[in-house]
């Protein structure tokens, strides 16, 4: 059923998408519909109705809405969160960029007061729940630069892996490669709808499968990529070191 119903679903959605004008231009030129990220959205919610996890549905409900709208209203400045929150310091303006950080902060914290834990499991958690949407978005300036994330987020993920069966594996891999294939060869691309979301899903994850330590180790890394990012382009980090930019074209046809 995966296997014939997954194509299916990417065909008619990225026509779909295409032919109402929800693409955008990417880095070459070409226009791209963003439609991965809601094909995802789709996968998530018949996911969370099979587990009927309401608290997690909710949080990436929200993710993916505002990314949506991010992707439909949103304009390419002010760039990184201190150029949103200062704009919206000066002039008062709510910039699509800044509805999604208020909109991820308040969802995450609706989602940690339900949680019965202590203070500082709970403060950890509050941060996997707001950090990962944002980071992901950051790499978004590239084909395949989110996925390569996921990849090394994996590495963490292996014990979670190991306890999946041979079918879920196959489904998750299975549809992973779809959805690879087709940004890798510029057919779509997730956009902030579908990299704010897959944020959310990394999230989520550790949240729920990784131990406290790993859990700080995701958080040291996040603070250190958006400290890095506020202060100087990824994308340009990335074109001066010559392995990362050759990684970085790993995939791309």
């Amino acid at each position: 059923m995966v296997v014939l119903l997954v194509p299916i679903i990417l065909w008619v959605c990225g026509a779909y998408f295409k032919r109402v004008g929800w693409k955008v231009t990417n880095y070459q030129g070409d226009e791209i519909p963003y439609h991965l990220g809601f094909c995802i959205f789709l996968l998530v919610l018949g996911y969370a109705y099979i587990v009927n996890n309401v608290l997690v549905l909710i949080y990436l409900t929200v993710l993916w809405v505002t990314g949506f709208i991010d992707d439909r209203y949103g304009t390419k400045y002010p760039k990184g969160l201190k150029g949103h929150i200062s704009l919206f310091l000066k002039t008062g303006k709510m910039t699509t960029g800044l509805l999604k950080l208020t909109s991820t902060l308040a969802v995450s914290m609706v989602f940690v007061s339900v949680i019965e834990l202590r203070f500082l499991e709970q403060f950890v958690i509050l941060l996997l729940l707001i950090l990962p949407p944002h980071v992901m978005n950051l790499f978004d300036t590239r084909p395949l630069r989110v996925w390569k994330v996921i990849a090394i987020h994996a590495l963490l993920y292996i014990p979670f892996i190991l306890q999946m069966s041979f079918s879920l594996l196959f489904t998750v891999g299975f549809i992973l490669s779809a959805l690879v294939y087709i940004e890798g060869t510029r057919r779509g691309m997730l956009g902030d709808n579908g990299a704010t979301l897959l944020g959310g899903i990394m999230g989520v994850i550790a949240v729920y499968q990784l131990p406290f330590f790993a859990q700080g180790l995701l958080i040291c890394f996040y603070l250190f990529i958006i400290i890095v990012t506020e202060k100087i382009s990824l994308s340009k980090w990335i074109e001066e070191r010559p392995l990362l930019r050759k990684i970085d074209r790993w995939g791309i046809s």
